[in-house]
Protein backbone atom coordinates (compact mmCIF):
# COMPACT_ATOMS: atom_id res chain seq x y z
CA UNK A 1 0.00 0.00 0.00
CA UNK A 2 0.70 3.25 -0.74
CA UNK A 3 -0.31 6.91 0.97
CA UNK A 4 -0.13 10.38 0.19
CA UNK A 5 -0.62 11.91 3.71
CA UNK A 6 -2.25 15.10 1.97
CA UNK A 7 -4.79 12.89 0.89
CA UNK A 8 -5.66 11.25 3.96
CA UNK A 9 -8.05 11.93 6.70
CA UNK A 10 -6.99 13.00 9.45
CA UNK A 11 -8.30 10.34 11.76
CA UNK A 12 -7.34 7.76 9.11
CA UNK A 13 -3.87 9.38 9.23
CA UNK A 14 -3.60 9.10 13.09
CA UNK A 15 -4.20 5.27 12.90
CA UNK A 16 -1.97 4.88 10.34
CA UNK A 17 0.55 6.73 12.24
CA UNK A 18 0.19 5.02 15.42
CA UNK A 19 -0.11 1.55 14.05
CA UNK A 20 3.46 2.02 12.23
CA UNK A 21 4.89 3.59 15.34
CA UNK A 22 5.05 0.78 18.09
CA UNK A 23 5.19 -0.37 20.56
CA UNK A 24 4.91 3.12 22.30
CA UNK A 25 6.28 3.44 25.95
CA UNK A 26 3.64 5.62 27.77
CA UNK A 27 4.10 8.38 29.74
CA UNK A 28 1.44 8.37 32.71
CA UNK A 29 1.64 12.02 33.72
CA UNK A 30 0.38 13.29 37.05
CA UNK A 31 -0.23 17.01 37.30
CA UNK A 32 -1.94 19.44 39.99
CA UNK A 33 -3.75 23.12 39.01
CA UNK A 34 -3.69 25.94 41.46
CA UNK A 35 -6.20 24.68 43.59
CA UNK A 36 -4.73 21.55 44.23
CA UNK A 37 -6.52 19.28 41.94
CA UNK A 38 -4.85 16.81 40.98
CA UNK A 39 -5.02 15.18 37.38
CA UNK A 40 -3.32 11.67 35.77
CA UNK A 41 -3.35 11.09 32.44
CA UNK A 42 -1.71 8.64 30.07
CA UNK A 43 0.23 9.78 26.91
CA UNK A 44 1.88 7.57 24.40
CA UNK A 45 4.01 9.86 22.30
CA UNK A 46 6.34 9.76 24.64
CA UNK A 47 10.32 9.70 24.83
CA UNK A 48 13.89 10.34 26.23
CA UNK A 49 15.22 13.55 24.23
CA UNK A 50 18.25 14.22 25.60
CA UNK A 51 20.45 13.05 28.82
CA UNK A 52 22.71 16.23 29.34
CA UNK A 53 20.30 18.07 29.91
CA UNK A 54 17.94 15.02 31.47
CA UNK A 55 15.03 15.55 28.55
CA UNK A 56 11.68 13.96 28.65
CA UNK A 57 9.69 14.49 25.14
CA UNK A 58 5.75 13.87 25.56
CA UNK A 59 3.43 15.01 23.12
CA UNK A 60 0.24 15.64 23.80
CA UNK A 61 -2.31 16.74 20.79
CA UNK A 62 -4.88 19.12 20.73
CA UNK A 63 -8.64 18.00 21.43
CA UNK A 64 -11.29 19.15 18.46
CA UNK A 65 -13.28 21.08 21.01
CA UNK A 66 -9.73 23.36 20.43
CA UNK A 67 -9.32 23.48 24.49
CA UNK A 68 -5.98 22.54 26.08
CA UNK A 69 -5.64 19.16 27.70
CA UNK A 70 -5.95 19.71 31.58
CA UNK A 71 -2.52 18.11 31.42
CA UNK A 72 -1.25 20.44 29.31
CA UNK A 73 -2.97 23.04 31.05
CA UNK A 74 -1.46 22.61 33.85
CA UNK A 75 1.80 22.17 32.38
CA UNK A 76 1.72 25.42 31.14
CA UNK A 77 0.34 26.84 34.27
CA UNK A 78 2.74 25.49 37.18
CA UNK A 79 5.38 24.06 35.09
CA UNK A 80 5.56 20.92 37.07
CA UNK A 81 5.05 17.26 36.21
CA UNK A 82 5.40 13.65 37.31
CA UNK A 83 5.90 10.86 34.78
CA UNK A 84 5.19 7.32 36.40
CA UNK A 85 6.01 4.35 34.16
CA UNK A 86 2.71 2.18 33.72
CA UNK A 87 3.48 -1.58 34.61
CA UNK A 88 0.91 -4.57 33.76
CA UNK A 89 -0.55 -4.70 37.64
CA UNK A 90 -1.97 -0.77 36.60
CA UNK A 91 -3.02 -1.04 33.07
CA UNK A 92 -6.22 -1.09 33.82
CA UNK A 93 -6.02 1.87 36.00
CA UNK A 94 -3.83 3.75 33.39
CA UNK A 95 -7.29 3.02 31.10
CA UNK A 96 -9.62 4.31 33.34
CA UNK A 97 -7.25 7.56 33.65
CA UNK A 98 -7.51 7.82 29.81
CA UNK A 99 -11.12 8.98 29.47
CA UNK A 100 -12.45 12.75 28.85
CA UNK A 101 -13.31 13.95 32.38
CA UNK A 102 -13.87 17.59 33.56
CA UNK A 103 -11.12 19.26 34.84
CA UNK A 104 -12.70 19.31 38.78
CA UNK A 105 -12.11 15.60 38.44
CA UNK A 106 -9.33 13.71 40.39
CA UNK A 107 -8.27 10.51 38.48
CA UNK A 108 -6.48 9.13 41.08
CA UNK A 109 -9.23 9.11 43.21
CA UNK A 110 -11.48 7.52 40.02
CA UNK A 111 -9.06 4.75 39.60
CA UNK A 112 -8.31 4.16 43.49
CA UNK A 113 -5.18 4.83 43.04
CA UNK A 114 -2.82 6.22 46.38
CA UNK A 115 -0.71 9.43 45.77
CA UNK A 116 3.18 9.38 46.49
CA UNK A 117 4.44 12.58 47.98
CA UNK A 118 6.89 14.12 45.70
CA UNK A 119 10.63 15.49 46.26
CA UNK A 120 11.03 18.16 44.09
CA UNK A 121 8.11 19.19 42.39
CA UNK A 122 4.17 19.85 44.01
CA UNK A 123 2.23 17.32 42.08
CA UNK A 124 2.01 13.95 43.63
CA UNK A 125 3.16 10.56 41.91
CA UNK A 126 0.82 7.03 41.72
CA UNK A 127 2.47 5.41 45.01
CA UNK A 128 1.64 2.28 43.30
CA UNK A 129 3.84 3.06 39.60
CA UNK A 130 7.66 0.86 39.50
CA UNK A 131 9.26 4.27 38.27
CA UNK A 132 8.52 7.94 38.61
CA UNK A 133 10.43 10.65 37.27
CA UNK A 134 9.81 14.02 38.64
CA UNK A 135 10.27 17.25 36.06
CA UNK A 136 10.10 20.54 35.01
CA UNK A 137 8.87 22.31 32.48
CA UNK A 138 11.97 23.07 30.06
CA UNK A 139 9.90 24.00 26.89
CA UNK A 140 6.62 23.15 25.17
CA UNK A 141 6.61 23.16 21.20
CA UNK A 142 3.12 23.68 19.53
CA UNK A 143 2.78 21.95 16.39
CA UNK A 144 0.00 22.96 13.62
CA UNK A 145 -3.31 23.96 14.32
CA UNK A 146 -6.95 22.31 14.96
CA UNK A 147 -7.99 18.71 16.54
CA UNK A 148 -4.92 16.18 16.18
CA UNK A 149 -1.89 19.75 16.00
CA UNK A 150 1.04 18.56 18.61
CA UNK A 151 1.78 20.20 21.71
CA UNK A 152 5.08 18.99 22.45
CA UNK A 153 5.92 19.14 26.75
CA UNK A 154 10.02 18.99 26.86
CA UNK A 155 10.31 18.28 30.56
CA UNK A 156 13.29 18.08 32.41
CA UNK A 157 13.86 15.03 34.89
CA UNK A 158 14.84 16.47 38.36
CA UNK A 159 14.32 12.95 40.39
CA UNK A 160 13.47 9.63 40.24
CA UNK A 161 12.07 7.01 42.25
CA UNK A 162 12.65 3.11 41.38
CA UNK A 163 11.14 0.96 43.21
CA UNK A 164 13.21 -1.78 45.10
CA UNK A 165 11.72 -5.14 42.38
CA UNK A 166 12.69 -3.76 39.75
CA UNK A 167 15.91 -2.39 40.82
CA UNK A 168 18.40 -5.19 39.88
CA UNK A 169 21.96 -5.13 39.61
CA UNK A 170 22.73 -1.60 39.66
CA UNK A 171 20.15 -0.90 36.76
CA UNK A 172 16.49 -1.12 36.23
CA UNK A 173 14.94 -4.36 35.37
CA UNK A 174 13.08 -4.89 32.19
CA UNK A 175 11.31 -7.98 32.95
CA UNK A 176 10.58 -7.41 36.36
CA UNK A 177 9.65 -3.57 35.43
CA UNK A 178 6.69 -5.14 32.85
CA UNK A 179 6.67 -2.06 31.48
CA UNK A 180 3.08 -1.51 28.74
CA UNK A 181 3.56 -0.16 25.68
CA UNK A 182 0.94 1.22 23.49
CA UNK A 183 -0.06 -0.69 20.28
CA UNK A 184 -2.92 0.67 17.43
CA UNK A 185 -6.04 1.24 18.99
CA UNK A 186 -7.18 -0.35 22.31
CA UNK A 187 -4.41 -2.68 21.93
CA UNK A 188 -1.27 -2.65 24.52
CA UNK A 189 1.82 -4.96 24.25
CA UNK A 190 4.58 -5.85 27.55
CA UNK A 191 8.22 -5.53 25.99
CA UNK A 192 8.85 -9.13 26.10
CA UNK A 193 10.25 -11.76 25.26
CA UNK A 194 13.50 -9.32 25.01
CA UNK A 195 16.54 -10.16 22.59
CA UNK A 196 20.02 -8.39 22.74
CA UNK A 197 22.26 -7.56 20.13
CA UNK A 198 26.20 -6.39 20.76
CA UNK A 199 26.97 -3.16 19.09
CA UNK A 200 29.55 -3.05 16.66
CA UNK A 201 32.96 -1.82 17.86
Amino acid sequence: MEFNVQQLERTNLYQLLVGCILPRPIAWVSTQDMKGVCNLAPFSFFNVMSVTPPLLGISILKQASERDKDTLANIRLTGELVVNIVNLPLAEAMNVTCGAYAPDVDEFELAGLARATSVTVKPPGVAEAPVRLECTLHQCLSFGHGSGAGNLVLAEVKYIHVADEVWRDGAVDDLALQAVGKLGGDRYSLAEPAFSLARPV
